[in-house]
């Protein structure tokens, strides 16, 4: 069949399952080798969504380029009414580039420090969000199905999805690519006719995530509780909640817990890599021996990494008995070769491979990977692909495909998915550049008898106000207020205040904090202030975050007391610390003594200092290095603490910042990365002056090369984006 033919039969099926009552889309885009090897299973997964509700087609051609994939997107969407896309086979991948800041973390050098490959991002909001602009950078030369984009000066610079996508990819190297894409579309085909509601469901937080504040983890069963509530009526199979420390072997835990046929959604709170899910740093023991096994391994891995990268064992002994004061003894059998099978089994335990996957056949519907690069989809393979792939009953995995911030969340607006909206429209109001639906996105749970599902392309305002009201479910009322922001309803402020002050929901509150956090007014200041003795922690975390990233004088007081409140919050601390620097001439450190010496429920009062002020220092410390490296044209190091200010974008330096930007004198790449770095201060008090000031730059007729006018023009649009 000619490609030619292929579409103007699936144009038929879409005329034919219109005229059934559909009134929108979806396309199943493949190549011409998947569509000859796997059609059965592609025409038969496109039947079983036309029966749930959509009029799918299918477009199979050799598509030569990302943009000709993407033109043809906006044409369906244009002519088809386009809802979605899922990306079957061998379907180019974009890599984006000059677009960090609409990721959560990833922030490698893209200047020549790394490779093009990995200092890019796959991503499919290419795909997915029409407004946004690229220009073509290349083609990798090795991988040719990387397309390398920047995106553009003239394009907005956040993310809003005009459709949903996923991706079905399988691996070369595997040997039966065709036969597993077809099983899984079978498989998807076929759970579209199981009646599923969502009702079980297990969270999993591994070591040096958010489990190391307990505090933080015990909430998760709250949130969750406001979102899919039906999980928690089922008695203790229903909703389970486990961490790294319960058992020396989680890993075994975990992969049964998996495959329970019963399991609706797995939430992995974890570290990662295409390959492997970190469970645990190391099996938690749990007697005095484990303690010793363990040490006795950490110990013979550090010489053996050492060896590695060149040293002398010898040599790495000396250097772990002057760090540890242990005896030489321990570490005499580190080469011996039985110990290291012994140690690599060790390791094996604490992390999910993917040869573990195929082992245990998962049967978890879907799984939300809060991990990095878990999903890389331009790997030949990958843990989130890997998990649908499989014999079991595994169906839809949402993953990143870099790093990730952790000091994120993961599942706002999840109760979307108890409503039985599908997982492509959940996703496509709460993306990011790394974050990506690997399966089905039209995949849903059943949806309950009092299902509240307001229409998603309603663009009125009054529509969305009466789904605001306390009556309708936490998410359902989130999701109201993101699209009124999105039609910039010009109350939203007073009416997020309203809402904040008046609901007892965890997740609910935690979207009008993230929402108002867009308004440099006294609304987002009194919410702060709430924010900071918030029964939630993760509000508690966000808004000392916040609260710094401001950098108004009036915050310094609330974040002193803050920390000095919740220090036993790990987290809490953590971010107080982070951002302790953002106020000007130590502003927080003389509130912070002051409030100290009236603090009379201190414990330990001079160890708590002690503890306080050396994490302060080290705030303080990077604060005044980088603000004497803006001042020092020689100074070698300048580059390093000017990049560093995206992480840490001091308010009280943005006005060294402009002035270089704007000194002809000053190198062209010191000047771009100056006004790249200005993009981040989207939270600064300051924000509208800097906008004022490029502004004035940009029309001063000053001869501007290209390249930093084109960053101005982007910086300008970011921070605009944050001042509603």
């Amino acid at each position: 069949m000619s490609y030619k033919t292929i579409l103007l039969t699936t144009a038929a099926a879409f005329l034919a399952t219109t005229a059934a009552a559909q009134t929108h889309s979806f396309a199943i885009v493949t190549d011409p080798a998947t569509m000859e090897n796997c059609k059965s299973a592609l025409e038969n997964y496109r039947e079983s969504v036309c029966k749930d509700g959509l009029a799918a087609f299918i477009a199979a051609k050799p598509w030569r380029s990302p943009d000709e994939l993407r033109d043809s997107l906006i044409h369906y969407h244009k002519t088809r009414n386009l809802e979605g896309a899922v990306f079957v086979g061998d379907v180019p991948i974009a890599m984006i580039r000059e677009a960090q800041h609409l990721t959560s973390a990833f922030k490698m050098d893209e200047k020549g420090g790394w490779p093009m490959r990995d200092s890019s991002v796959p991503s499919d909001r290419f795909y997915d969000d029409f407004d946004l602009r690229f220009n073509f950078v290349g083609r990798d030369s090795s991988q040719t199905n990387l397309f390398y984009y920047s995106l553009a000066a003239q394009s907005p610079q956040h993310i809003s999805c005009d459709i949903y996508t996923g991706r079905i990819k399988a691996s070369d190297k595997r040997g039966d690519k065709y036969g597993e894409i077809s099983r899984y579309l079978l498989k998807a085909a076929a759970a579209k006719s199981r009646h599923n509601p969502l009702d079980h469901i297990m969270s999993y937080c591994g070591s040096g995530s958010f489990s190391n504040s307990l505090v933080a983890w015990k909430d998760e069963s709250i949130t969750l509780r406001e979102q899919i509530p039906e999980a928690f009526k089922g008695g203790s199979e229903g909703a389970k909640f486990l961490v790294f420390a319960m058992f020396p072997q989680m890993k075994e835990a975990l992969l049964q817990e998996i495959s329970r046929e019963e399991l609706d959604l797995a939430l992995f709170h974890e570290h990662g890599v295409p390959e492997r899910q970190y469970i645990t740093e190391t099996p938690h023991p749990d007697d005095m021996d484990g303690y010793f096994r363990d040490a006795n391994y950490r110990i013979r891995e550090r010489i053996r990494a050492a060896v590695r990268r060149g040293k002398e064992a010898e040599q790495a002994k000396d250097d772990i008995v002057r760090e540890y004061d242990i005896p030489r003894l321990w570490m005499e059998a580190w080469d011996d070769e039985r110990l290291a099978v012994e140690d690599s089994l060790y390791d094996a335990a604490t992390g999910i491979m993917l040869e573990d996957i195929a082992r245990n056949r998962p049967n978890v519907k879907m799984t939300i990977f809060d991990a990095c690069y878990n999903g890389d989809f331009r790997e030949d393979d990958c843990i989130a692909s890997r998990y649908i792939l499989s014999d079991g009953g595994a169906l839809v995995s949402i993953a990143n495909s870099v790093n990730v911030l952790q000091d994120k969340s993961s599942s706002d607006l999840l109760g979307m998915l108890s409503e039985g909206y599908r997982v492509g429209e959940w996703m496509q109001n709460v993306n990011i550049l790394e974050s990506h639906i690997l399966g089905d996105p039209t995949f849903h749970f059943s949806a309950p008898q009092d299902a509240v599902r307001p229409d998603l392309k309603k663009t009125d305002c009054k529509y969305w106000l009466k789904f605001t009201e306390a009556s309708y479910p936490c998410d359902i009322r989130g999701l109201a207020l993101h699209k009124l922001f999105a039609l910039n309803y010009k109350d939203l402020s007073p009416l997020l205040l309203k809402i904040w002050k008046g609901s007892e929901e965890y997740m609910l509150r935690l979207q009008c904090l993230h929402l108002l956090a867009h308004y440099n007014d006294s609304n987002y200041a009194s919410v702060l202030k709430d924010g900071a003795n918030d029964p939630y922690e993760f509000i508690r975390r966000k808004s000392a975050y916040y609260m710094g990233k401001t950098g108004t004088p009036e915050m310094a007081a609330e974040l002193a007391a803050l920390y000095l409140s919740d220090y036993n919050s790990l987290r809490v601390a953590q971010n107080v610390g982070f951002v302790c620097a953002h106020f000007p001439d130590s502003l927080f450190i003389r509130e912070f003594e002051r409030q100290f010496a009236e603090a009379d429920w201190i414990y330990d009062r001079e160890r708590f200092h002690k503890e306080a002020s050396d994490l302060f220092r080290q705030a303080f410390s990077l604060e005044s290095s980088t603000g004497a490296a803006l001042r020092d044209k020689d100074d070698r190091f300048r580059k390093f603490y000017i990049s560093g200010m995206r992480n840490q974008p001091y308010p009280q330096h943005a006005g060294a910042l402009l002035s270089i930007v704007c000194d002809s004198g000053e190198s062209e790449d010191t000047r771009v990365q100056c006004a790249e770095v200005l993009g981040w201060f989207v939270r600064a008090w300051n924000r509208e002056e800097i906008v004022r000031r490029i502004d004035e730059y940009l029309n001063s007729g000053a001869d501007t090369p290209e390249k930093l006018e084109n960053e101005l023009i982007k910086t300008k649009k970011r921070l605009e984006n944050y001042m509603k």
